[in-house]
């Protein structure tokens, strides 16, 4: 090896130490500041729900609808299509409706960050446990798939309520410090979180296992993906990835809808989609849950996610 090649290898040591050492400065940073962000947010979360919602939830609704105007095309480009026949001032009116739940839906997301298991058990009935309870007793595992409608983080407390293990699919956010608080939110009470890539494996594995595994199914796939469907009076696109991994353990699937009660908290009612997974034919279970989650968010459409890109 002569001169020069020894210098280059020195060079290009020199810069991947380099590299390595700026890598972990940012590492350390983020670290360091996803930290401080929590300690604020922990403590706000310890003040009660009606202050929380009257001082926070307020000021989310001034700022998400008056002043930022946080995606309101996309808000009322969705409800418009969503709802033809409604005239503009209905539409407007769900708009500000689903603006001022988003802002509780914030409060109660920060409040989740320290609500004791005991109060969150209160707020959150499951309305028709004797269904869950016959399909435990055949040893079965179950599929639950619901959409981002009402508070859907408030089931991280269905392990507390069930008598066998609750998992939850999940795909990591972009955002570092708000993937951290949502898998923290998520796995307080038991949830046990599966990585999107893992779950086939995971679940095919422990198919002979009674659990319930909650799917958030209603989100936009990707291009020429998932199933194609009529979903709020437009072609829809949905996330069948649910379905199929019902399919490989033969599962028992269900449909979770959330109603909003007059104490602030939710009532949580499954439905029966299927008992035998693999018998159905493809899209079925994607079909049946997207007419489902239509009827939901016709009964109060303020509750469901207006400001998502669905449809692209």
């Amino acid at each position: 090896m002569n001169v020069s090649q020894l210098y280059i290898k020195g060079l290009n040591k020199s810069q991947s130490y380099s590299a390595d050492w700026r890598s972990h400065v940012m590492a350390l940073l983020k670290a360091t500041f996803y930290t401080a962000m929590q300690i604020p947010i922990t403590l706000l979360s310890l003040l009660p729900y009606a202050l929380l919602r009257a001082t926070i939830g307020r000021c989310c609704y001034f700022l998400a609808y008056s002043i930022m105007r946080y995606r309101y095309h996309v808000v009322l480009q969705n409800l418009s299509r969503s709802f033809p026949d409604k005239p503009y001032s209905e539409i407007h009116a769900l708009a500000k409706g689903f603006y001022w739940h988003f802002s509780c839906l914030v409060v109660e997301v920060i409040k989740s960050i320290s609500i004791s298991k005991r109060q969150l058990a209160a707020k959150i009935r499951i309305t028709n446990m004797d269904l869950i309870n016959q399909y435990q007793a055949e040893g079965r595992p179950m599929v639950a798939l619901l959409g981002h409608y009402g508070n859907w983080e408030s089931l991280n407390i269905l392990p507390s309520k069930l008598p066998f293990p609750v998992n939850a699919l999940y795909k990591p956010l972009s955002n570092t410090m708000l993937c951290g608080i949502v898998r923290r939110i998520r796995s307080r009470f038991g949830m046990q979180l599966i990585p999107a890539g893992k779950a086939l494996r995971q679940l095919v594995k422990a198919k002979n296992d009674v659990s319930l595994n909650l799917f958030i199914a209603d989100q936009f796939p990707g291009s020429n993906k998932g199933c194609q469907l009529e979903f709020l009076n437009q072609t829809t696109s949905m996330f069948d990835g649910a379905e199929k991994l019902a399919k490989a353990i033969n599962a028992v699937v269900f449909y979770i809808e959330l109603e909003r009660k007059p104490d602030d908290g939710w009532d949580v009612y499954f439905s029966l989609i299927t008992d035998k997974a693999k018998d159905t034919v493809e899209g079925e279970i994607t079909q049946c849950f997207g007419e489902l989650l239509q009827q939901t968010v016709n009964k109060n459409p303020t509750y469901w996610l207006w400001s998502h890109r669905r449809w692209k």
